[in-house]
C-alpha cells in the first residue's frame, strides 16, 4: 500500500510544482537553471542573452520617453517564486520595461519577480560607494499583492459571558438577558 502511495505522489508531484509558477511555463522552459546572483553579476558577459528568473524588493521606478526603469533589492525566490526576506539579498538589478509602468503601483518596498533576458551591467553610486547592477529586458513582470499589516483584534472573554449577562444588580449573574 506505501508503494502506491507513493507511485501516486510522484505522480502528482509535478502538477504541485508547476501550478504554483507566477511565470508562464513558455518562459519557464527558455529560462536557464537558477544562478547564484553573485556569479551572475561577476560574469555577466557569459551569461549575457540567457533568460533568467529573479525576484526582490522594488527600491525606486522610472518612466522614460519609451521605456520604464525599475531598481529592484534582489532577495532569493521562495515558494511559488515569491520573493523571500530582503535580508537575504545579494546585489541589485535594473528592469527595463518597454512601456508604462504606474510608479504609484510600482511602488518602493513591493515585491516582484520577472523574468527577462541578460542585456549588461551598470554601475551607479549608492552615497559615494558605486555598486554594480545586474540590466535585465523584462519579458514578464508579476507584482505581488500589498502585504497589510491588520492590527489583532482584541477578545476579552469576560465581555460578553455567554449565556449570561450582567444584570442591572451589582455583582449578581442572571441567567436571561435583562431588557429595560
Amino acid at each position: 500500500m506505501n508503494i502506491l502511495k507513493a507511485v501516486w505522489l510522484a505522480f502528482l508531484m509535478p502538477f504541485f510544482v508547476m501550478s504554483c509558477s507566477v511565470i508562464s511555463q513558455q518562459i519557464r522552459k527558455e529560462s536557464m537553471a537558477p544562478v547564484n546572483f553573485k556569479i551572475l553579476l561577476q560574469e555577466t558577459n557569459k551569461y549575457m542573452g540567457n533568460t533568467v528568473i529573479l525576484g526582490g524588493y522594488i527600491l525606486e521606478t522610472q518612466n522614460l520617453a519609451d521605456r520604464s526603469s525599475i531598481k529592484v533589492l534582489q532577495a532569493p525566490l521562495g515558494f511559488g517564486e515569491t520573493p523571500k526576506s530582503r535580508d537575504d539579498s545579494e546585489g541589485r538589478f535594473i528592469i527595463s520595461h518597454k512601456g508604462f509602468l504606474d510608479p504609484e503601483i510600482y511602488s518602493k518596498d513591493r515585491k516582484v519577480t520577472v523574468a527577462g533576458k541578460i542585456i549588461g551591467k551598470a554601475v551607479e553610486k549608492i552615497d559615494q560607494f558605486p555598486q554594480s547592477y545586474l540590466k535585465i529586458e523584462s519579458r514578464e513582470i508579476h507584482l505581488w499583492p500589498k502585504e497589510e499589516n491588520y492590527p489583532m483584534s482584541y477578545y476579552d472573554p469576560w465581555y460578553y459571558p455567554y449565556p449570561y449577562y450582567w444584570h442591572p444588580y451589582p455583582y449578581y449573574w442572571h441567567p436571561y438577558p435583562y431588557y429595560p
